[in-house]
C-alpha cells in the first residue's frame, strides 16, 4: 500500500499540496491524470522519497521513503520523465548495481530490452530519449521493487514501442505491487489503469474504478445536446462528441479526464448515478 496521509508540500513560498489525503492499494496500476502543474510529478517524487512533505507522512507499504535506507530504496523505483543515461551498456550496469536490488529478475530485464529492441551492450548515455526511456522502465518493471512510480512512460515512444510497453505494464501488475503511472496521454493506457486518480490545482480532483467508465457513462456522437444527459461535449465534424451520464458502449478516459477539470461536480454527480445537470457547450471550462 501506498500511502500519502495529510501531505503538506510547497516550493519556496508557493504551495503546492495542503493536506492531500490519498491510499493507493497493492494489486493496482493507478493512472495519475492532472494538468501541467497540477503536482503529478511532485507527488511521484514524495512517493520515491526524492521529495519530502513539510508535514503529514508518506509510507510505502509501511515504511517511510524519505528515510532513504538501503531496504526502502530497494523497494521503490522510479522512471522520471527525462530519465538520466548512465555511462554503462545495461549488461554493464545490471552486473554492476544489480546487487543493490535483491528481487532484481535479471532475466525479465534482459527479455524486456529484447522486447523494447534496446542494444545491451551500448551505452546509455548514447542512446535516443525514446531508447533511454525504454532501458529506465526495463529495470524498473524487473526491480522487484513493490512500489513503482512512472512518469509520462510514453512520452518519446513511437506507436509500436508503445504497443510493447502496454505489454510489460500488464504482465507487471502483481497482487503485491503497486504502479502509479503519470500520463498526459490516457489513450494510450486506458485499459491498464485502475483506479484513475485526477490531480488538479494541488488537490485531488476525484479518483474513481476504471470500471465506473463504462457502467455509468458512455461516450457517444451525436448531432444534437438536446435531451441527453451530458456531463461535457467537444464539437467535431458530425455534431458532437459527448460523454453522457448513463452507461453504453464505449467510453473515452482522455474525455473523462477534461470533463473532470472542466466539470467537476457533474462528474462526480454522473459517477455517483446522479443527474450531472445542464451543460452549457457556450460557457468554457470551470476553474
Amino acid at each position: 500500500m501506498v500511502r500519502f496521509d495529510a501531505v503538506t508540500f510547497a516550493y519556496g513560498k508557493r504551495p503546492l499540496f495542503e493536506g492531500l489525503d490519498l491510499v493507493l492499494e497493492a494489486g493496482s496500476t493507478v493512472g495519475l491524470l492532472g494538468l501541467n502543474g497540477a503536482g503529478k510529478t511532485s507527488l511521484l517524487k514524495l512517493g520515491a522519497g526524492a521529495l519530502f512533505p513539510a508535514s503529514g507522512l508518506v509510507e510505502i507499504f509501511g515504511r517511510k521513503p524519505g528515510s532513504r535506507s538501503a531496504a526502502v530504496l530497494a523497494d521503490i523505483a522510479f522512471v522520471p520523465e527525462d530519465p538520466w543515461g548512465p555511462s554503462l551498456s545495461p549488461e554493464t550496469w545490471i552486473s554492476r548495481y544489480g546487487a543493490f536490488r535483491p528481487a532484481m529478475d535479471r532475466e525479465l530485464f534482459r527479455s524486456l530490452l529484447s522486447e523494447f529492441a534496446v542494444d545491451p551492450t551500448k551505452s546509455v548515455a548514447k542512446m535516443s530519449y525514446g531508447q533511454r526511456k525504454k532501458f529506465a522502465v526495463a529495470a524498473a518493471l524487473a526491480s522487484g521493487a513493490r512500489a513503482v512510480f512512472l512518469d509520462e512512460p510514453t512520452n518519446g515512444l513511437d506507436i509500436p514501442s508503445k504497443a510493447q510497453f502496454r505489454r510489460a505494464l500488464a504482465a507487471a501488475s502483481s497482487p503485491d505491487r503497486v504502479i502509479v503511472v503519470s500520463t498526459h496521454q490516457a489513450r494510450d493506457l486506458e485499459n491498464l489503469l485502475d483506479p484513475v486518480v485526477i490531480l488538479h490545482g494541488g488537490r485531488i480532483l476525484c479518483s474513481f474504478p476504471a470500471s465506473d467508465l463504462s457502467d455509468r457513462l458512455s461516450v457517444e456522437r451525436l448531432s444534437s445536446l438536446e435531451g441527453q444527459p451530458v456531463i461535457y461535449a467537444e464539437p467535431d465534424a458530425l455534431g458532437w462528441t459527448a460523454l453522457l451520464a448513463k452507461p453504453g458502449a464505449g467510453s473515452d478516459l482522455e474525455l473523462a479526464f477534461t470533463a473532470a477539470v472542466s466539470r467537476p461536480e457533474a462528474l462526480r454527480a454522473a459517477l455517483e448515478g446522479q443527474d450531472p445537470g445542464p451543460f452549457n457547450p457556450d460557457a468554457g471550462a470551470q476553474k
